[in-house]
């Protein structure tokens, strides 16, 4: 006979073996889980009224009262936003003092700062750990995490849950592919954790040095297209499995198994909704953290466009999973270059001599490469030679990491110089165009 539900929560939090959390992602009922959520959103909104600033005046002006809460539902209008983070201080989200501090990569003004305390930071990483189990990581593994370092918050916790797992573990952040390969065979890793871009620039390496036998690859942080995760896979002859999170969520809080049929997500510390739904069942998807106590985050809005999945998954794991992200609510586009957004392009280009205020950029996709196509319109006879290279100082001087990436081989600049006219134009011409086939 299952626990019951909070008895269970509680079990799962403080500390039970990673096997053993793998085995109640398979064994508890739904409504076991659905049980565990509706007390855990309970609790969270009970909780973040009273200590958080930015919740209870939320409350108060739409005069919901949090003792009648019982489902998200029941807060009708009350979210919170990518915005509401950058818009407000700290202070207004945090309901007790932080112990670790990790920030969103878009390469777009300010980022976002989201706050932890050790324990939580823990409980995401066990999460993770029992989907790296999930997918056959053991004691004995080497596994080598390449996510960016510095205040990106994956590294940490794909660290952290090589840790639970009593995994051999080297997270690097970023480094070039030549000079991670040589330490692939030295060091012995046998299970990648990266993003697509660097994994597709370590797989062209690898056609020209040679391959060393890989058991699991493991993508997130940036999109990956079937075409990139067949290149892949097929090059190392090896799974290649994704995941998907944010700094935000605090790191992964889904990944997909060897099915490879969506994301089985977190069910355990987060709640789910999809917000607007079509006929289709797709829309933005809304999380609550259920668990964190430090600076939880009621309704947020992910921006990401997905659906559930609702039929029952072939490998036999009961957590609810998503369906592959169709598309962001805003225009950023990830891609090899980064977290990329039209203002971006609006600093690169506004001073750039002989262009229109007519231009688009696209990204494009060309055997197994993401492509920077910028598609401008040229004016008083300033001749291409020209445009190209102040285009590309401005790249390099006002966004060095965007341009690390490309010195990286992440992606390709191309242009397509075009007389006046030629664009679109209009109240919102569409200036950051995503044109990779899925």
């Amino acid at each position: 006979m299952l626990e019951h539900g909070r008895h269970l929560f509680e079990r799962l939090w403080i500390g039970d073996s990673i096997p053993a959390l793998v085995k109640w992602g398979r064994a508890v009922p739904r409504s076991i889980t659905r049980r565990m959520q509706a007390e855990g959103f309970r609790s969270i909104v009970a909780y973040a009224a009273r200590h958080q600033r930015f919740l209870a005046e939320r409350l108060r002006q739409h005069r919901i009262d949090p003792r009648r809460v019982r489902c998200p539902e029941d807060l009708g209008p009350v979210f919170t936003t990518p915005e509401d983070l950058l818009r407000f201080p700290a202070e207004d989200f945090l309901c007790r003092p932080p112990q670790a501090v990790f920030e969103t990569t878009g390469t777009s003004g300010s980022p976002k700062r989201v706050y932890f305390s050790y324990d939580e930071l823990r409980q995401s990483a066990r999460h993770e750990a029992a989907a790296l189990y999930e997918n056959g990581v053991r004691p004995g593994d080497r596994v080598a995490c390449a996510f960016d370092g510095g205040y990106w918050i994956s590294s940490w916790v794909t660290f952290r849950a090589c840790e639970e797992l009593g995994v051999f573990c080297s997270a690097v952040g970023k480094p070039r592919p030549n000079e991670f390969y040589p330490r692939l065979k030295h060091y012995g890793y046998n299970v990648l954790i990266a993003d697509p871009t660097w994994l597709v620039s370590l797989t062209e390496l690898g056609e020209r040095e040679g391959f060393v036998p890989v058991k699991l690859i493991m993508a997130a942080g940036d999109r990956m297209t079937e075409v990139y995760r067949g290149y892949v896979q097929d090059a190392w002859k090896a799974p290649v499995v994704l995941g998907y999170g944010s700094t935000e969520a605090g790191g992964g809080v889904g990944m997909e198994c060897r099915a490879r049929q969506g994301y089985h997500v977190d069910e355990f510390n987060y709640l789910f909704e999809i917000a607007e739904p079509d006929a289709e069942g797709y829309g933005e998807l809304v999380m609550t953290t259920l668990c964190r106590r430090t600076q939880p985050l009621i309704r947020y809005r992910m921006r990401d466009v997905t659906r559930f999945i609702e039929e029952p998954c072939a490998c036999g794991v009961k957590l609810r999973r998503l369906a592959p992200i169709k598309g962001r609510r805003d225009e950023m586009v990830v891609m090899g270059a980064g977290n990329l957004h039209p203002e971006i392009f609006e600093r690169i280009l506004h001073d750039v001599p002989g262009v229109s205020d007519a231009w688009q950029v696209a990204v494009k996709q060309e055997g197994v490469h993401d492509i920077l196509e910028f598609r401008l319109e040229l004016t008083n006879g300033v001749g291409p030679d020209q445009v190209e290279e102040a285009v590309r100082s401005n790249l390099r001087t006002r966004y060095p990491d965007v341009w690390a990436n490309h010195t990286c081989g992440m992606y390709r600049l191309a242009f397509r110089l075009l007389p006046p006219g030629t664009l679109e134009r209009g109240r919102k011409p569409k200036r950051l165009v995503d044109e990779r086939k899925a």
